[in-house]
């Protein structure tokens, strides 16, 4: 499986396609906390909304980076469309967890205020459930359950933006208003850590399923 997702991995980066997402990121980051940008919770609030969507975005750029010649080579050579899936699914995760690290260690270094570690790691908490989330919706967006470019970014652009209309809905609105507050920060964190992980796993096996259909 480490071979399989060193080679998924390797068509990523051969595509460049990751470099908008991760410009993007890293762009909108410089911003937010190019001054003071307030109490720590309330910033990882603020960085988390940037966190879901760029994680989305680049479990799409990961599903669609080998295109369905290549991609029905891997699924022989791998033994399986499933094996295939899940190591594209955990290098999407891989990719979405470290830019949640990333946003978890920049205001610490770069921030006039002071971040306690146990803010630290209720601000990574919150930044990895929001990148698992978008994980999931990009895997749900992208190929092959949806196997138009056109058509699997209108969908996880109106996914993204349908999440972050529901307030304080899980599992994205409960955990931003809980950072925003300062309150229920560890309860928001389980239940929507939980459905983030399910919706990982459930996108997976559909992936799984439609592979061969529309391979």
């Amino acid at each position: 499986m480490r071979a399989l997702a060193g080679h998924l991995l390797a068509d990523v980066l051969r595509t460049q396609r990751w470099l908008p997402p991760l410009l993007l990121f890293a762009a909108v980051l410089g911003m937010l906390y190019a001054s003071d940008a307030g109490p720590p919770l309330a910033a990882y609030a603020g960085t988390c909304v940037l966190v879901y969507p760029v994680s989305a975005w680049l479990a799409v750029v990961v599903a669609g980076a080998e295109d369905p010649v290549r991609r029905a080579v891997t699924v022989v050579a791998a033994g399986g469309w499933a094996r295939v899936q899940v190591a594209a699914s955990a290098v999407s995760a891989a990719g979405a967890l470290g830019l949640a690290l990333v946003a978890a260690v920049v205001p610490v270094l770069t921030q006039p205020r002071p971040y306690p570690l146990a803010v630290v790691a209720q601000g990574f908490g919150g930044l990895a459930v929001c990148a698992l989330v978008g994980v999931g919706v990009g895997v749900l967006c992208g190929r092959p359950v949806v196997d138009r470019v056109g058509w699997s970014l209108l969908a996880v652009t109106a996914l993204v933006v349908l999440l972050l209309l529901f307030g304080r809905t899980p599992p994205v609105g409960n955990v931003l208003w809980s950072l925003s507050h300062g309150d229920g920060v560890p309860g928001a964190l389980a239940l929507s850590g939980a459905i983030g992980v399910l919706l990982v796993a459930g996108a997976t096996a559909l992936a799984t399923a439609l592979g061969p259909r529309r391979g």
